[in-house]
């Protein structure tokens, strides 16, 4: 392990790696407690996009001050490294519980509506999350829900770093207008709400591809099987809740993040009765046999999914009525011919 010690925090353990980026677990002995160190390594520090989009990262937890968003401590410039030191979150993440199957309804409505009032925090700042997906949210052992990585946030106030003919975050989770180019706002991180909340839901995600073009499609299209037909047991209400964040259209959907965790917090009032749901949510980990393991403190890494579009993959993400056209003037050629041929 090369790095010994950064600023006041001595390293313990790497806790994770990325293709980008190391988290470590630390320790900051003058205040006594654990930290986490995420640390860009020294090749993508010298990229100055890579290293302008970390510092962001840095900013956009500076600027926020909430129980459902990791907390930054520092930021540090060593050796030609940058390095984020965050809260330490001693539980897992949604990946990794998904990975033992999808999650009660209490449990999804209880983390939904932490996620989305987190989200409504992050909105107020003049901030999108951008990459909001299971592995950017974590549950303590002490049942807090965590949003965390914000490598490829969006300032409205500043400049943009996306590339032109890329799409900045993981494709499972970017909502159909970032696709297909028409631009973002704070509906689209709830479209990446849905997606996360479907997979908690029903162990599934709402939609798929072979490749990218074909999970474009999917998408823009918008057909995805009813949160029950996967996931009986799911209330209503809920199902509802889930399905509207992923309406193909924005002004379908959820209007903010604020509403969301409003009706959220009601279904989980009417699933939990008195149970707290830092309760119910350390049960859970506890039942998945989660919560005895060491401390991990696992962190999602990296600085966001580059993902480059070819001009045919762009054109067929943006051109929605392009497969039926053509479709039809096949048919009307077909049908031409047929009619030559008869007289």
């Amino acid at each position: 392990m090369a790095v010994r010690k950064v600023g006041t925090s001595r390293v313990i353990r790497e806790i994770g790696r990325g293709g980008m980026s190391v988290v470590y677990e630390a320790y900051q002995e003058a205040l006594d407690r654990k930290v986490a160190v995420k640390a860009l390594d020294a090749g993508s520090a010298r990229s100055e996009e890579l290293a302008e989009r970390f510092r962001r990262e840095g900013r956009a937890y500076a600027q926020i001050h909430h129980a459902g968003i990791i907390a930054i401590h520092d930021f540090v410039e060593k050796d030609d490294a940058l390095y984020l030191i965050t809260e330490f979150v001693d539980g897992e993440d949604l990946c990794r519980l998904l990975a033992r199957g999808r999650l009660p309804p209490d449990c999804v409505a209880a983390v939904g509506a932490a996620v989305a009032d987190a989200l409504e925090c992050i909105h107020a700042h003049a901030l999108l999350h951008r990459d909001l997906k299971p592995g950017n949210v974590m549950i303590s052992r002490q049942g807090a829900v965590k949003v965390m990585d914000f490598g490829i946030v969006k300032d409205s106030m500043a400049s943009d770093l996306t590339r032109t003919g890329t799409v900045i975050g993981t494709p499972y989770y970017i909502a159909p207008e970032v696709l297909g180019g028409d631009g973002e706002d704070e509906r689209s991180d709830l479209w990446s709400l849905g997606v996360t909340l479907y997979e908690l839901a029903t162990g599934q995600r709402p939609f798929d591809g072979a490749d990218y073009q074909a999970l474009f499609a999917a998408v823009r299209k918008g057909r995805l099987r009813p949160v029950r037909s996967l996931a009986p047991a799911v209330p209503r209400r809920l199902a509802r809740a889930i399905e509207r964040c992923l309406e193909r259209r924005p002004d379908r959907r959820w209007e903010t993040a604020a509403m969301l965790a409003l009706e959220l917090k009601a279904i989980e009032g009417r699933l939990l009765g008195e149970l707290r749901p830092e309760r119910r949510l350390t049960t859970l980990l506890e039942e998945r046999a989660l919560a005895a393991a060491s401390s991990k403190g696992t962190m999602q890494l990296g600085t966001g999914d580059l993902v480059p579009f070819s001009s045919a993959e762009i054109a067929a993400v943006r051109s929605p009525w392009r497969g039926p056209l053509l479709v039809a003037l096949l048919a009307l050629v077909a049908g031409a011919w047929l009619w030559l041929r008869r007289s």
